[in-house]
């Protein structure tokens, strides 16, 4: 969680403490969704309110940016907020993966991002290069 009451946290850019936010809550919904799959698995019936909570809140959190993200298709905005609402824990967990899944894409959580390199063609890589 972000100290607030740090003296590096006044140097630190608003937009790094937002992404701390982000992956703090992203990281409290996965607590979240383990402790209900682990109570579940153990034969215990599993309250899900505190898995809900958890994802509204990093909803909450990117809210803004997943409403200019889904301008052209409200629909689908809509759907999303009625599953983070839901009592399923499928539309739940669906919500939760579609959030995933936009972190993701704006390369907040993308750990797999460096180029393939291909060591059997190195006349390809020049021409793109430019060097031949």
């Amino acid at each position: 969680m972000v100290d607030f009451n740090n003296e590096t946290t006044v140097g630190t850019p608003a937009v790094d403490v937002v992404r701390i936010l982000i992956l703090q809550r992203r990281a409290d919904c996965i607590e979240a969704l383990e402790k209900y799959k682990k109570e579940d698995f153990a034969g215990i019936t599993p309250n899900i309110a505190l898995l809900k909570s958890r994802i509204y809140g990093l909803f909450l959190e990117i809210q803004g940016a997943l409403k200019r993200k889904l301008e052209k298709n409200k629909e689908q905005y809509e759907q999303l907020i009625q599953k983070i609402n839901s009592n399923n824990i499928k539309d739940i967990e669906e919500a939760f993966f579609y959030l995933n899944e936009y972190l993701d894409r704006i390369n907040l959580t993308k750990i797999d991002n460096k180029k393939e390199y291909d060591r059997s063609s190195f006349e390809k890589d020049n021409k793109e290069q430019g060097l031949r």
